[in-house]
């Protein structure tokens, strides 16, 4: 009889059960392996997949603001596929709705989106409202730190927006605009020269004691 291997040896237990309701006369080997690999693949792969969406780092809000360079309320006109330089497969056309930081003369903001970057799921679909944090790609754009920065806005609730612990929340569309634009004026304004410091005071030796 051909061995176990360590795989089916840690899920023999497991099966057990589902083996013995089989029938009273016993099951032969490789049905028995067919059973492992059935129970055993979704506990081999969900972990990876796991992994696979955790392997991008979240940006502060804040540090996602100052990177960019066109903070907006947008609407998605249109998305079409694209092949640019092997780095992005998508082109999303956006229409303007509030721009909180940037050039507000701009009607429309071509993105380039679904980056080939490992875990990236930046994306866009048509009539989408969504808020986006943007920074140039060569003419046009693409969104700062891909998916972590764009947020769906459904009615006026911002979805997805993160807190001070960097933890996913839903928020009101006025009060997440108010928290952009302290930290874009916070950005922009510049911190006061500290004060010149004073030169120290000569330190009189004491005087001697009396002999």
């Amino acid at each position: 009889m051909t061995p176990l291997l360590p795989l089916e040896m840690e899920l023999f237990h497991a099966v057990g059960r589902v083996v013995a309701l089989t029938g009273f006369g016993g099951v032969n080997l490789p049905y028995m392996r067919k059973v492992v690999l059935i129970i055993a693949l979704p506990l081999l792969v969900l972990p990876g997949l796991a992994q696979s969406r955790n392997c991008l780092r979240v940006m502060p809000i804040d540090e996602v603001a100052r990177q960019a360079i066109l903070i907006a309320r947008v609407k998605v006109h249109k998305v079409e596929k694209a092949r640019y330089r092997g780095e992005f497969l998508q082109l999303a056309v956006l229409y303007p709705v509030d721009v909180i930081e940037g050039d507000f003369t701009l009607k429309e903001i071509n993105v380039l989106a679904r980056s080939s970057v490992r875990c990236a799921e930046d994306n866009y679909v048509k009539e989408d409202e969504m808020l986006v944090f943007l920074e140039p790609q060569d003419s046009l754009f693409h969104t700062v730190n891909y998916q972590y920065g764009q947020f769906p806005i459904v009615g006026e609730i911002v979805k997805g927006w993160r807190d001070k612990a960097n933890k996913p929340i839903d928020k009101p569309y006025a009060e997440v605009r108010r928290e952009i634009q302290a930290w874009v004026t916070a950005a922009h304004t510049p911190k006061p020269e500290g004060e010149q410091p004073q030169p120290a005071k000569p330190v009189k030796p004491p005087e001697p004691r009396p002999q």
